[in-house]
């Protein structure tokens, strides 16, 4: 003959290893619910997380590493901006210089790269905020 105690569910609590048969939502001996949801239910939840962070330093690195050279400029955009020209209006035509130097004659002058041409830049030299000369020349590595 069977008991009562022998037709209900066995169960072994996570936190203390005691073996019951009940029916209750919780162990008899420590008190702790045997329901098993909530770690799972943190590692679902961390998954996009961590995709998406990764996603966004891949992207981004990317970005960095691979710049689409922004401040580049075509022979034809250089050779098209005539002497005299204010400083303001060269940027404004050409973009924000690569880089910006003053040289020993007192003429500010910067420098932008050549699109497609790897070690090649234009030079373009401003006395009084207006343009002297525009000029290529071979980047030194």
């Amino acid at each position: 003959m069977e008991s009562g105690s022998e037709q209900l569910p066995l169960k072994v609590c996570r936190r203390c290893s005691v073996a019951s048969r009940t029916e209750s939502e919780q162990c008899p001996s420590c008190g702790r619910s045997y329901a098993r949801g909530g770690l799972q239910w943190r590692w679902w939840f961390a998954i996009p997380i961590v995709a998406l962070a990764f996603a966004g330093g891949y992207f981004g690195l990317s970005q960095l590493v691979y710049d689409d050279d922004g401040n580049a400029v075509t022979a034809e955009e250089a050779q098209a901006v005539a002497p005299g020209t204010p400083r303001t209006e060269v940027e404004e035509q050409l973009g924000e210089p690569s880089d910006a130097d003053v040289n020993a004659r007192g003429l500010s002058c910067t420098t932008y790269e050549v699109e497609g041409e790897s070690g090649q830049a234009w030079l373009f030299c401003f006395g009084d905020d207006k343009l002297v000369s525009a000029k290529p020349f071979d980047v030194a590595d």
